[in-house]
C-alpha cells in the first residue's frame, strides 16, 4: 500500500541521480522564500558526488533505482518508478503547484502527471546530451520528441548562454532563463588563499574528460624532469583508477575522493594557484557550457586554464583571468605551465585582472534569474 500524502507543496523537484549544488540551490531558495518545496530524487547508486546537507532545508523524499545509465534495466523499471511519482506528485502539490525537472526521463514524467492536473511545468537543462547537438535520423527523432514535450513546459531554465542561442531559441518559444553556475555566495564567506612552497595545480571535479587529465600528468611529470616542480590535486568522484595508473611520479599527485561542496571547497581551493579546467574542446557541449569554475576563479583570484575553442575559453580570454589550451596538446600545456613565473605572463597578468573584476554584478543577475526561475 503506498503512502497516502496530504496536497501542500508548492514546488516539487524530480531530479535523476546525484545532484549539483546548483540544482539543490533551487530549492533551498525557494523555501526560504516562503514556498513549501519536495525534491524526489532518484537514487542510481553513484559515488560521484555527496549531497550538499548544508543546504536541505526542504523534504526530500529518496527513490532507490536499479540502473544507473540507459539499459535494459532502466526500461523495465519505467512503470513502477512513474506509478511512485504519479503518486506522489498528485497526493502533495497544490492545484497549479510547480514540477520542476532536470531530465529528459523525469520531464516525460512530468508531462503526463501534469495532464491530469493543472500543474506547472519547468525545466531545467545543465547539460546538452549529444543526440540534442546531431543530425542523425536517432537525433531528429529525440529533437521532435523534446520539442513535444517542451510544449507543456512554461519556462525552461539553462545554466549557459550558449544553451538558448545554439540551440533551445530554435525549439522553444516561451521563456528562457539564464541562471549561471555561480555557487552559493555564503559557502565563499572568508575564504583567504594560502601561500605554499610549491606552485599547485588544482582539478576539483568529477573524474572525466580523461585525455585532458591524462595531458597534465604528462606535462607536469615531464617539468619534474626538467627541475620544475609542480604539484597537482585531484578531489572529486568518479573513476580514479586508469588515473593512478597513469601516474609515474607519485610524490607529484594527490588523489582525493568525492566531497561535500559546502563543507569542504574552500579547503581544497585554498593551497591553489591554478585551477585546471580543461574538458574535451571536441565535446559539442563542452564547448557551449559554462562550467562553474569559471566564477570560483573570480572569487577565489585564482587563474584557470581551460579547453581552447570553447565559450568558456572565449570568456576567459576576454576578462585575461587564464588561459586556453587544446585538449591533448602536452606541448603547449607544457609552454604555458613553465612560464607562471615570468614577469608579464599570460598567468601574472590574469593574477592582476583577477584582483580587478567584482563578482557583485554576477551575483545580482543571479539572484533576479533565481526568482524568475522559481517565484514568479
Amino acid at each position: 500500500m503506498m503512502k497516502v500524502f496530504q496536497e501542500q507543496n508548492d514546488i516539487i523537484f524530480l531530479i535523476s541521480g546525484r545532484p549539483l549544488p546548483a540544482m539543490l540551490d533551487m530549492a533551498f531558495y525557494s523555501t526560504n522564500h516562503n514556498k513549501k518545496v519536495l525534491v524526489i530524487l532518484l537514487e542510481r547508486g553513484e559515488d560521484d558526488l555527496r549531497i550538499d546537507k548544508s543546504i536541505i532545508n526542504f523534504e526530500l523524499i529518496t527513490i532507490t533505482v536499479p540502473y544507473k545509465t540507459v539499459d535494459l534495466k532502466r526500461i523495465i523499471s519505467i512503470p513502477a518508478i512513474y506509478k511512485k511519482i504519479k503518486h506522489i506528485i498528485q497526493s502533495t502539490l497544490k492545484p497549479g503547484g510547480i514540477i520542476f525537472t532536470a531530465s529528459y526521463d523525469l520531464l516525460l514524467f512530468a508531462y503526463f502527471i501534469a495532464g491530469t492536473k493543472r500543474y506547472k511545468i519547468r525545466h531545467q537543462v545543465r547539460d546538452l546530451h549529444a543526440l540534442q547537438l546531431s543530425d542523425s535520423a536517432k537525433a531528429r527523432f529525440f529533437i521532435a520528441l523534446e520539442k513535444s514535450l517542451l510544449k507543456r513546459v512554461e519556462k525552461l531554465v539553462v545554466s549557459s548562454p550558449e544553451f538558448g542561442d545554439k540551440y533551445y531559441k530554435k525549439i522553444f518559444s516561451r521563456e528562457i532563463v539564464l541562471l549561471e553556475n555561480l555557487p552559493a555566495k555564503n559557502v565563499w564567506d572568508n575564504f583567504k588563499k594560502e601561500k605554499s612552497s610549491f606552485f599547485s595545480i588544482g582539478f576539483i571535479g568529477i573524474l572525466r574528460y580523461k585525455p585532458s587529465l591524462y595531458q597534465l600528468v604528462d606535462a607536469v611529470e615531464e617539468l619534474n624532469g626538467k627541475g620544475i616542480e609542480m604539484k597537482v590535486l585531484f578531489a572529486g568522484g568518479g573513476n580514479s583508477r586508469d588515473l593512478k595508473e597513469k601516474i609515474k611520479v607519485e610524490n607529484l599527485f594527490e588523489i582525493q575522493g568525492p566531497y561535500e561542496y559546502a563543507k569542504d571547497i574552500k579547503d581544497l581551493y585554498r593551497a591553489l594557484d591554478l585551477i585546471y579546467a580543461v574538458y574535451d574542446n571536441k565535446d559539442r557541449n563542452c564547448q557551449l557550457a559554462m562550467p562553474n569554475k569559471f566564477y570560483e576563479s573570480i572569487i577565489t583570484g585564482i587563474p584557470i586554464l581551460v579547453a581552447s575553442g570553447t565559450f568558456i575559453g572565449k570568456m576567459v580570454e576576454q576578462l585575461g583571468i587564464g588561459a586556453t589550451v587544446s585538449t591533448g596538446d602536452k606541448d603547449a600545456l607544457i609552454t604555458l605551465l613553465s612560464n607562471t613565473e615570468q614577469p608579464g605572463s599570460w598567468y601574472q597578468r590574469a593574477l592582476k585582472n583577477l584582483t580587478e573584476i567584482d563578482i557583485t554584478p554576477y551575483y545580482e543577475a543571479y539572484e533576479k534569474a533565481m526568482k524568475r526561475s522559481v517565484l514568479f
